[in-house]
């Protein structure tokens, strides 16, 4: 297959229920969104990279727990045997000291969302089938100096419909499930049991650093209202309304919230229940909307996705 940087206008996908499933991108025109890394000393920027540099679909940033590298997805224009165009994902990785970028999947199937394991030795990811349903799967963590195809796995054969995932431990995760009403499921990979948690939920799933605690939003009228979910008693808690009706958020390794009002980064601690305050403004970089973010263990990078109009 022959693949081709997508050169299309942008959908920032403003409204949330039109985003049923990722395998809808193949009817639908493709966002436009990059991927940046700003590196942070004494909580200042010292610098802004843009890592993907291309046109077309680059998302879901995530740092490996050692903060030397972040996995991300990207979609290309994919040219088929018949000599048809379609629409593919594959799983790329960024090296922070070499810069040097990697495609760790190069398979035919689309993935999105590349997360590394409890284990450090694999990746999960959600996988488009050929029906079309969306499955977690696993691959090898390992970076190739070619395009050979990684053999994977599901985790959950019985489980469909998987949009974004957070491990809880090496046996269970939380998981964002498409449908009407989206929901949130606790499953168990040992039993594939699950468990419902909440309904009408966000599409960020989070740890909390130095805490055994998972965050994630729902939806309350025309807003977004992180809730603090506890694995060990199974209780639910509400806390902030996050700005700018913005259902993305992130963690600084402090404990502090993060979250955006357009390309402005904003920042709350919980602690002192205080107002949301300007953290970093990145409007020289990102000409559009900053939506996922994510901080590095090391508190030495910020990723975040820019998306344009």
């Amino acid at each position: 297959m022959k693949f081709n940087y997508l050169d299309t206008k942008p959908n920032l996908f403003k409204n949330f229920l039109a985003i049923f499933a990722f395998s809808a991108f193949s009817t639908v025109v493709v966002a436009e969104d990059e991927v940046y890394i700003a590196e942070i000393k004494g909580d200042k920027v010292v610098s802004v990279t843009n890592v993907s540099q291309r046109q077309g679909y680059d998302n879901q940033p995530h740092f490996t727990a050692d903060s030397k590298s972040l996995l991300y997805t990207a979609m290309y224009e994919v040219t088929n045997s018949d000599g048809k165009a379609s629409q593919q994902t594959d799983s790329l990785h960024f090296d922070l000291t070499s810069k040097k970028i990697s495609n760790i999947t190069s398979t035919a199937a689309s993935e999105y969302s590349p997360t590394i394991t409890p284990d450090g030795e694999h990746f999960s990811v959600i996988r488009v089938g050929d029906d079309g349903r969306q499955l977690l799967w696993q691959y090898p963590y390992t970076v190739q100096e070619t395009n050979k195809e990684l053999v994977g796995k599901p985790l959950i054969p019985t489980v469909f419909d998987v949009g974004y995932h957070v491990w809880l431990n090496s046996d269970e995760l939380l998981l964002f499930v498409l449908g009407q009403p989206m929901t949130l499921q606790r499953v168990q990979l040992s039993t594939a049991k699950s468990q419902q948690v909440d309904t009408n939920i966000g599409r960020t799933l989070r740890k909390l650093p130095n805490e055994n605690l998972y965050s994630y939003t729902k939806a309350v009228i025309d807003e977004w209202q992180l809730k603090l979910y506890n694995p060990e008693d199974k209780t639910v808690k509400s806390s902030v309304i996050l700005p700018a009706k913005n259902m993305y958020y992130a963690w600084h390794q402090s404990g502090d919230l993060l979250s955006a009002d357009k390309a402005l980064v904003m920042r709350h601690n919980l602690e002192q229940g205080s107002k949301w305050k300007s953290f970093f403004d990145f409007s020289n970089d990102c000409k559009g909307d900053i939506t996922r973010m994510v901080m590095s263990n090391d508190s030495k990078y910020l990723a975040f996705v820019c998306a344009t109009k």
